[in-house]
């Protein structure tokens, strides 16, 4: 589950910069950096979650 939200976490912040970062600019400096870091961390969590799905899917066969 950690290699998940590694790799999600990284992806989300990819995902950020490349998306998001323009349109955050208007939140201000702190209101930006809690926007970011709470996407990161949703995504994140839902690519972790994804691969505990996988995994217990797997482990009922």
């Amino acid at each position: 589950m950690a290699i998940g939200f590694l790799i999600g976490s990284v992806v989300g912040s990819i995902v950020w910069t490349t998306g998001f970062a323009d349109s955050a600019g208007s939140l201000g400096g702190a209101g930006g950096y809690v926007a970011q870091g709470l996407f990161i961390f949703a995504f994140g969590d839902t690519i972790a979650l994804g691969y505990l799905g996988t995994a217990l899917m797997m482990e009922s066969d």
